[in-house]
């Protein structure tokens, strides 16, 4: 079965392997695509950036069995703000699942402060990691609730799979 990963990050490449790790001819390829949102996607742009992932990866991977998409993005919750991956998995009729993952409130002041720097190239993690309120910024999840992001990633990942039964 060959699984097509939209991105060439090694976290996102883990959580694939791991959530098809029961899939015995497995073989991975991992391709940078453009998400088309911002650096730091809002609500839809979330799943718009995870859903032109996918579809950039279908362009460039045609004899994939699986497509798996990746992309977090803080969702408007409640009157906070939380950050959650957005999985979105096809197969290759373009049948598939979009979940989301638990999320992780971000500090409303982080995320403001952020947003009038540009969400186009800052992140709220950057905006945290320079305010010392967490260690790094590509993982904030782990300081703010000791779950690193990759298990967020990972924990979504398997429902999906399991979902679809692949």
């Amino acid at each position: 079965m060959k699984i097509a990963l939209a991105s060439k990050s090694e976290l996102k490449l883990r959580a694939c392997r791991r959530a098809f790790a029961h899939v015995a001819d497995a073989e991975f390829v991992a391709v940078a695509v453009n998400s088309g949102v911002n650096e730091q996607p809002l609500n839809g742009e979330t799943i718009q950036g995870a859903f032109n992932r996918i579809c950039a990866l279908r362009g460039k991977v045609q004899d994939a069995n699986v497509f798996v998409s990746i992309e977090n993005g803080l969702f408007q919750e409640g009157g906070k703000y939380i950050d959650r991956p957005v999985v979105m998995i096809e197969n290759e009729r373009g049948q598939g699942l979009t979940m989301w993952g638990e999320g992780v409130a971000f500090p409303t002041e982080c995320v403001l402060e952020a947003q009038s720097r540009g969400f186009d190239q800052w992140t709220v993690g950057k905006v945290m990691q320079e305010a010392g309120i967490i260690k790094q910024h590509d993982d904030p999840h782990m300081d703010l609730s000791g779950r690193s992001r990759a298990v967020y990633i990972d924990d979504v990942m398997r429902r999906v799979v399991k979902t679809l039964r692949l």
